[in-house]
């Protein structure tokens, strides 16, 4: 979009911005259902028992590429000078496919077995501290793969340096760490108080607070590990040679 020089840019006030918001999270939440299609029809299909539980985590692998890409599209779209969200969110689908997909789904297998433990545990005899230890374990994991989420949505580390920072930065940023926990548990609650429909609905507005909560290791990454982050509106992209290593 362009104006005559000297008009005012219609997109600087705050109807404009407001605006501009509401139309990249609509968008984003519009790519979201539709890459999660595969999964919304295999949970048509399931009964809500733990029997089904394995289907139910196979139904959940489209859930990282989308998710990633929400979070690609949005913060693209608050560093860019446009509106073009609709390719970037197919744009960072893509990128998730070789960028988080290979860490999203060793992480759903674990959280499947560490879930059965906690969910059948008392019924089957397991002893209560590793019942209490799969709690712990699981809640460090989906902490762990938030970050995952971000970091592999928003820059291209190698697979092992992704998994590392994702690990470093739970202890290294604890406000951030604790408001992925705090978010983790509104997600939970919402589904478990509503139904995942509900949940899948806010999607965008998820992926929108997550980054919120984010910035302080977005921010601490993008000056450590990345040499030239991006100008033009598309997230950094570029790591230092040598600084994921670090």
């Amino acid at each position: 979009m362009t104006n005559q020089a000297g008009s005012p840019d219609p997109r600087a006030g705050i109807l404009g911005r407001v605006t501009g918001v509401v139309y990249a999270l609509v968008l984003v939440e519009l790519g979201f259902l539709l890459a999660m299609a595969p999964g919304f029809a295999g949970l048509a299909f399931l009964e809500r028992d733990l029997r089904n539980l394995p289907f139910f985590a196979l139904c959940l692998v489209p859930v990282g590429p989308a998710f990633s890409a929400a979070l690609y599209a949005l913060h693209a779209s608050r560093r860019a000078d446009d509106m073009v969200v609709w390719p970037r969110f197919w744009r960072g689908w893509v990128r998730a496919l070789r960028d988080v997909l290979p860490l999203w789904i060793p992480a759903l297998l674990a959280g499947t077995v560490l879930a059965y433990n906690v969910l059948l545990g008392p019924t089957v005899g397991i002893e209560s501290f590793l019942i209490i230890g799969s709690w712990i374990v699981l809640a460090a994991l989906v902490l762990w793969t938030v970050n995952v989420l971000v970091i592999g949505s928003l820059f291209s580390f190698r697979l092992r340096d992704t998994a590392r920072l994702a690990l470093f930065y739970l202890a290294a940023r604890p406000l951030v760490t604790l408001g992925s926990a705090s978010l983790a548990v509104l997600a939970a609650g919402t589904a478990f108080l509503t139904a995942e429909w509900v949940l899948a609905l806010a999607a965008s507005l998820f992926a929108a607070a997550v980054l919120f909560t984010q910035r302080p290791l977005i921010a601490d990454v993008s000056d450590r590990f990345v040499a030239n982050p991006g100008a033009s509106g598309e997230p950094p992209t570029a790591p230092a040679e040598g600084s994921a290593d670090q």
